[in-house]
């Protein structure tokens, strides 16, 4: 949840608990996490509605949007979230579905503030980057698999591959079916 939501909310200040963790973005600038709050939530489409205790995290920084649902709660309350449809379905009473959709126009609009402002992407991490001046990025695409230095190029079925020079000579020749 972004400052500016607790605020229109109007929360209260003793309602924010403590939280030790940080919040970093992409390029390792550190975002103040001013604690986090426990409120009852409710979701619904106009007929049908479905409350549930969602834990946010309040955030001092600057965003086009209200607050931002983790896929840890997503999946604690059964979302089913299609970013394509701007819709979420959740799990109701005695197998029903809550479909809460989002307004086209809303969207866009959020879409072009969030253009206009200085955009960054956060994680929740207790540990700050691990060298000065390098992002997280970068500490990420270091840690990815090399590609095989050493491999053969053969055709199975029509399509390209390459296979390894280590991989047993009866399997390099072996075709899928086999």
């Amino acid at each position: 949840m972004f400052w500016s939501t607790f605020n229109k909310l109007q929360l209260s200040l003793d309602q924010l608990r403590p939280y030790t963790g940080c919040l970093y973005g992409f390029p390792g600038n550190q975002v103040k996490v001013r604690g986090h709050i426990e409120l009852r939530t409710t979701f619904t489409d106009g007929t049908a509605s479905r409350t549930a205790n969602i834990r946010y995290l309040v955030v001092n920084a600057l965003s086009s949007y209200n607050i931002l649902l983790g896929r840890p709660t997503l999946n604690r309350i059964g979302a089913i979230v299609s970013t394509r449809h701007m819709k979420m379905k959740l799990p109701f009473l005695e197998g029903t579905v809550v479909t809460i959709m989002s307004d086209q126009k809303d969207t866009k609009k959020c879409y072009e503030n969030s253009l206009k402002t200085e955009r960054g992407m956060f994680t929740v991490t207790t540990q700050p980057p691990r060298e000065e001046g390098v992002t997280r990025v970068e500490i990420a695409r270091e840690r990815r698999p090399k590609p095989a230095e050493d491999v053969l190029e053969r055709e199975i079925g029509g399509k390209k591959f390459k296979l390894s020079k280590c991989l047993a000579k009866r399997h390099r020749t072996r075709s899928p079916k086999s």
